[in-house]
């Protein structure tokens, strides 16, 4: 049987049902993705595929998962952290009595969580206010609760497992300074929700501008840019990078880590 939806009548039904515009996202790129899993699970057309997310939470979860790759862990790219404790949080640290940090798509919570660890180990988790969003409810939710298995733990050093974390049926739970330290919420960095936010001294945003077409992608930095302090840090996940970061007023300083500029276009560190 023919299918009665197209590609992009699929995103428009789609956006309707969950709040997630899939315009913003790489058209061939994500069609190719979406038509691999309806094949894979046994959904003969598009149409098929929407009334099962219709009819069942559990499927639309997993759509979800399956759009924005639930995937992260805890000191993911060592470099980028050892870069962040010696020269970003200690210069903000310096400049500012209070940081404010910002764990985007934070997923199950180990990126905020590594950023809280590696405050404490500044002697500075007292000075800081972290805030982690993911759109995902079910990986917040499991973020709050904040327990891992043993094999979620390879990248924790031994002696930072010890000093943070508590054995829980057969994993690990992590402290509750930690857990209190971190408040997460529900957003769609893909809508309007930066001018309520405060001006931001770190923000990380890590393996997600891979999926979106490039004006997308210039969007959400500029907005970014706007909410970093002068000499703040923004972090994008390794395999991707700023186009352009002069325009957004950005100075790459390793890669993956940029640094606003003052309105001078001093660098600070």
């Amino acid at each position: 049987m023919p299918d009665k939806l197209d590609f992009k009548q699929f995103k428009a039904v789609f956006c309707k049902i969950s709040g997630l515009n899939l315009d913003s996202y790489k058209d061939r790129q994500m069609e190719r993705r979406i038509r691999q899993l309806i094949v894979r699970e046994g959904y003969g057309s598009y149409e098929q595929f929407i009334v099962r997310l219709r009819e069942d939470p559990e499927t639309l979860h997993k759509f979800f998962n399956y759009l924005t790759i639930n995937t992260s862990g805890f000191f993911r790219d060592p470099k980028i952290y050892d870069y962040l404790q010696k020269n970003a949080l200690a210069e903000m640290l310096k400049r500012f009595e209070r940081i404010n940090v910002w764990s985007m798509g934070c997923s199950r919570g180990e990126e905020p969580y590594t950023l809280a660890i590696i405050l404490s180990e500044l002697s500075a988790l007292g000075r800081a206010n972290i805030l982690a969003s993911d759109f995902d409810d079910q990986a917040r939710s499991f973020a709050r609760e904040g327990r891992y298995a043993t094999c979620q733990l390879t990248g924790v050093p031994p002696h930072i497992l010890k000093k943070y974390f508590v054995p829980h049926n057969g994993g690990y739970q992590i402290s509750e300074q930690l857990k209190h330290s971190v408040k997460f919420e529900k957003h769609n960095f893909l809508a309007p929700i930066y001018q309520a936010l405060p001006q931001m001294q770190l923000v990380l945003c890590r393996n997600v501008f891979i999926y979106f077409k490039m004006e997308v992608q210039d969007w959400i930095v500029r907005q970014l840019s706007s909410k970093l302090s002068p000499g703040g840090f923004f972090v994008t996940g390794c395999a991707e990078f700023v186009h352009d970061p002069a325009k957004f007023a950005l100075e790459r300083k390793i890669p993956a880590v940029y640094q606003k500029q003052s309105s001078t276009g001093r660098s600070y560190v």
